[in-house]
């Protein structure tokens, strides 16, 4: 017993790896998995924090391209401390969910459908099995009633996307720098902003696949560009809990580089997605909040959320000066205030872009 509590007191937070399982026993997680109708299965969590299942409202969570749903771990429990109900998934190709029944994604398959619009198809899925689960088990009069969506980048272009099709979808809408093809002949807006060079496909092309451990990629990560950009529970929440998993030899990515870098190729077959979504959302109806990043005011990124929300009539811009295109991960409290404040009508202390201030400069 001496050796084993020897052993725990030398160890260094690097090492545990269930550390991320235990953060979230605070809340009542419930797993579960929606099939779609091309036979992918989505891994979902369901994040309630009351006794009796009773929420007002809904966050149905949607994260960016490259990542997990639990990376964003640290702005989740932020929500559900606020006593919101929060219902996240890993999008196809990443995470725990899975191409047909294969252990990971096949790049090499011309059928597996990765469209933008594919993925705003797969939110509505989610949605509406959590909608059908909470009439089964007898809570729909008195669940939530209310459903706002949170999109990160891949994720906000979903949530937007849907709305758009499915009027009525949500009570209201946050997206952190949405992504969109916008071509600068018919955004001449954009020429003030750097011009897509497939930067991104090509780094994630580069993207290292397999590593010894779970402790030897997080300490990568760590070092790399990912460590300075987001919050150290984040990159925890990606490494340990859908990012990487098991594999003969050591762990390996769960969203393969080609997939990545696919999913950021097949924009342009949605260079009119803009126009369809700016002719369809009804901001009176549901209120739409874009947020951007205004320590990066050149990129690309950050031009297409400026044209978003000068575009879409009526849409709300948030702008939060001392972050980047990782926002979410870099500093989930200070996101989370917002989602409070935009989405769930929650006014904290402190104001959104004040609360940044209390970041380590080097984390942005």
């Amino acid at each position: 017993m001496r050796k084993r509590e020897k052993r725990e007191r030398g160890r260094t937070p690097l090492s545990r790896k269930r550390e991320t399982a235990f953060a979230f026993r605070r809340e009542e997680m419930k797993e579960f998995a929606v099939r779609t109708p091309d036979g992918v299965t989505l891994r979902c969590y369901d994040f309630n924090t009351t006794k009796n299942g009773v929420h007002e409202d809904g966050v149905l969570l949607l994260h960016c391209n490259g990542m997990n749903c639990l990376s964003y771990r640290a702005l989740i429990d932020h929500l559900t401390r606020r006593d919101a109900r929060v219902v996240t998934y890993d999008q196809r190709g990443h995470g725990k969910s899975r191409f047909r029944d294969d252990a990971t994604a096949r790049v090499d398959d011309d059928d597996v459908d990765l469209s933008w619009k594919t993925f705003a198809r797969d939110a509505e899925l989610v949605l509406e099995s959590v909608i059908e689960k909470d009439r089964k088990e007898g809570c729909d009069a008195n669940g939530t009633k209310k459903w706002h969506a949170v999109g990160h980048s891949l994720g906000g272009f979903a949530s937007l996307w849907l709305e758009a099709t499915k009027p009525g979808t949500f009570q209201s809408i946050l997206a952190y720098e949405p992504i969109f093809a916008l071509e600068r002949s018919t955004y001449p807006q954009m020429r003030a902003y750097a011009e897509p060079d497939g930067s991104l496909q090509a780094n994630a092309r580069k993207r290292k696949r397999t590593f010894k451990s779970f402790e030897e990629a997080f300490t990568s990560y760590r070092k790399g560009i990912l460590g300075k950009v987001m919050d150290e529970r984040s990159l925890r929440g990606y490494v340990y809990d859908g990012g990487f998993k098991k594999d003969s030899g050591g762990v390996v990515l769960t969203c393969d580089p080609e997939i990545e870098a696919r999913i950021y190729e097949n924009g342009e077959e949605d260079l009119n997605a803009l126009k369809f979504i700016e002719e369809r959302i009804d901001t009176s109806n549901c209120p739409v909040t874009i947020a951007i990043g205004g320590a990066t005011k050149k990129t690309y990124a950050y031009g297409v959320g400026k044209v978003v929300a000068e575009r879409i009539r009526g849409a709300r811009t948030l702008e939060f000066g001392l972050l980047g295109h990782f926002g979410p991960l870099s500093a989930p409290e200070a996101f989370g205030s917002a989602v409070e404040q935009k989405l769930l009508g929650i006014h904290p202390k402190y104001t959104d872009e004040g609360s940044c201030y209390g970041i380590e400069r080097s984390r942005l």
